[in-house]
């Protein structure tokens, strides 16, 4: 991925463990600003009102991140770190996780919060959709008719997901659009223009994010 390209969560997800008596239940979601934060953690403060503590973590932005960390109570650096050590270890931004700890009677020492809330957080990261956003050109290509099955076969040969078109249109010529991550764009136009004997009218547009499966969430 290039330096501008990052990971994140789009979608939220929930994922539970009982440790000790102590019920941790590990949400992640997907967070723009400091605001979009504070909403999620007040939703699962009225959603869990009984619950002992909320602690959370989150990365925002990417140049440069911003992240913080909070442990709700709980003994410092034992709740809020161990759940942002995880977000940094996966690389991921623009994300939130918070753990919600219902307190089951038996206490866990320091160590095991840690463990706890890190191994928590792993969890529900494990139950998530993790994609990568790749600022990508928009690309189109229009190329005479009998030149279409060869291409497509080349760029099918490349093993590229991107060199792939999202959309194609078939009249007196052919036209194709594609989303081509914006350090590639170079190369592929040299490919297209070499595969058609520079007979591909290519022209870039504007550069956007695209959303790239990178994992599906465990079952």
């Amino acid at each position: 991925m290039a330096d501008q390209d990052y990971k994140t969560v789009l979608t939220a997800a929930e994922a539970e463990q009982t440790i000790n008596k102590s019920r941790f239940i590990g949400v992640v979601f997907h967070a723009e600003t400091e605001d979009d934060v504070a909403a999620e953690i007040a939703k699962l403060r009225k959603k869990h009102f009984k619950a002992t503590h909320v602690c959370s973590a989150y990365v925002l932005g990417t140049q440069p991140p911003r992240e913080k960390a909070s442990d709700d109570g709980e003994p410092s650096g034992t709740a809020g770190r161990p759940i942002l050590d995880v977000i940094l270890r996966r690389e991921l931004k623009n994300v939130g996780v918070a753990v919600v700890r219902y307190f089951g009677g038996v206490k866990l020492g320091a160590g095991g919060l840690i463990r706890a809330y890190a191994g928590t957080a792993s969890l529900v990261l494990d139950h998530a959709r993790i994609v990568g956003k790749i600022w990508s050109d928009t690309v189109r290509v229009v190329i005479p008719y009998p030149m279409y099955g060869g291409l497509i076969q080349k760029l099918a040969a490349s093993g590229k997901a991107s060199w792939q078109p999202v959309q194609s249109r078939f009249e007196e010529t052919v036209t194709l659009d594609f989303e081509v991550p914006v350090g590639e764009t170079a190369e592929f136009a040299a490919f297209l223009t070499d595969q058609t004997a520079g007979q591909a009218a290519i022209t870039t547009g504007e550069a956007k994010w695209v959303d790239t499966l990178i994992a599906a969430p465990k079952k």
